[in-house]
């Protein structure tokens, strides 16, 4: 009795084992290209940075960044901070909002400027604002 209760049981953990491995099917080469463009642009962009997210079915997300994983990430919305888990299967296109990417671009100049030009630059500034200043006291 034991050895055709433990057969069955062993039959029936088999059969639920070849289901849910059937569920999961490989991906193909397509989707696989998919998944590593999306994670791909995905790794230009910090955690925290508000992302435009269009998916296939033609809607669109914006969120923050909150984490990126093998399969999906995850965006919050700003309004209700909830949570959304985006499969990379799913978009379409990912790129920062507006505001971000002119946020980012002004950084990058800001950032770009040696520190002696940056001084220079200071310096011209106020040489100009004090001829100005002497020369309306003269007249």
């Amino acid at each position: 009795m034991f050895k055709t209760k433990s057969l069955s049981l062993l039959l029936i953990l088999s059969l639920i084992l070849c289901i849910s491995a059937k569920g999961q099917e490989p991906m193909t080469q397509k989707q696989l290209g998919q998944v590593n463009k999306v994670r791909k642009n995905l790794a230009h962009y910090d955690k925290g940075t508000k992302l435009d997210v269009r998916l296939s079915d033609g809607s669109h997300h914006i969120g923050t960044l909150s984490q990126t994983g093998s399969t999906s990430f995850v965006i919050v919305d700003p309004v209700s901070s909830k949570s959304e888990s985006v499969d990379y299967l799913d978009v379409k296109r990912v790129q920062p909002t507006r505001k971000e990417y002119v946020s980012k671009q002004l950084g990058k100049t800001v950032n770009g400027i040696p520190k002696s030009a940056e001084i220079a630059l200071i310096a011209v500034g106020v040489g100009l604002l004090l001829a100005v200043l002497a020369g309306g006291i003269h007249d």
